[in-house]
């Protein structure tokens, strides 16, 4: 029998003990290091927490408050509970348990809880999937759908694809892993507003703060021509997964199929020893709208559907 769960409120004084469980744990991934949840800590108002059994560290919940809501964690695409490898079904289960009395203590009235999708697992981990429909009795809120490469066995590209790649890298494109973050930011910044009155989640200065902590995490692939910068993707390494966080071209880097050029790089020469590409989502809004260029883009690439889930339930 499992024994007694301890829950505390995650302080910075724990900040080392935090990213150390994370770092072992068997779903976890290096956006749940406070070194880059904290980039944009004045955003949001945390709340994570460690759950602590018989006194050693047994998962840790990426979190912030809004109101009376208990989320995890909003500046996240995703952030369930992180499990250590000795965490079972049985203790997650008290652990969910615990979680809904300590809420209700401290006068949180609903929770928004963003599961870990399965291909960012290091071991199996939906224990928190079980206990949230047996035990919190949570109900399924949002699906996002995003667009994931399974690589040691990938769909072949579509036509299309393959003959932008070709003709890119013919007509004098260079793609190569860069630093040149200003050049890339520049493109994908002008591209948003053009496209969307939009700027990226993070600014230039804040991506290069993240790349000099994460260096082994965050990696710039661009494609130049005659050393302007006309397209590029930032990709995160995350476990056993590799996700674009993002990916633009200028008009000419579309013109002459920069994006094509860059994956042929990417997908099948830079990712040795990763089971996925993950594209990211292709629904907006609350998972009702399906952007089907987007996604058939993505899908071009041998890219197919994995779900990105929200769960809800209120506070008794």
């Amino acid at each position: 029998m499992d024994n007694a769960i301890e829950i505390v409120r995650y302080s910075s004084q724990k900040e080392s003990e935090w990213n150390e469980f994370v770092e072992k744990s068997k779903n976890g991934t290096f956006l749940f290091d406070r070194r880059y949840m904290d980039y944009h800590a004045d955003r949001f108002a945390d709340h994570s927490l460690m759950f602590y059994r018989d006194h050693e560290l047994y998962a840790v919940l990426p979190a912030n408050q809004k109101g009376h809501t208990f989320l995890t964690h909003q500046g996240l695409t995703y952030g369930g509970m992180v499990m250590g490898e000795s965490a079972t079904v049985s203790g997650i289960c008290q652990c969910f348990n615990n979680l809904n009395h300590y809420l209700i203590d401290n006068a949180f009235q609903s929770v928004v809880y963003k599961a870990v999708p399965w291909i960012y697992h290091r071991q199996p981990s939906e224990e928190d999937l079980y206990a949230l429909v047996n035990v919190v009795h949570a109900q399924l809120s949002v699906r996002h759908v995003s667009s994931t490469i399974n690589l040691p066995n990938p769909i072949n590209w579509r036509r299309d694809h393959r003959y932008g790649a070709h003709k890119s890298l013919s007509s004098g494109v260079v793609v190569s892993r860069s630093d040149d973050f200003e050049g890339f930011w520049k493109v994908l910044s002008d591209n948003l507003q053009l496209k969307y009155g939009a700027k990226p989640v993070h600014s230039l200065d804040e991506m290069r703060l993240l790349h000099s902590r994460f260096p082994n995490h965050i990696r710039l692939y661009t494609a130049s021509l005659e050393g302007t910068v006309i397209g590029g993707t930032v990709v995160y390494l995350c476990g056993p997964t590799a996700h674009a966080q993002y990916i633009s071209a200028s008009p000419e880097g579309k013109k002459r199929h920069a994006i094509d050029a860059i994956f042929d790089l990417v997908l099948k020469h830079e990712l040795a020893g990763y089971r996925f590409f993950d594209f990211g989502k292709s629904s907006d809004g609350d998972g009702e709208q399906l952007n089907t260029t987007l996604i058939s883009q993505k899908e071009g690439y041998g890219a197919r559907a994995v779900c990105y889930d929200w769960y809800q339930w209120k506070l008794q």
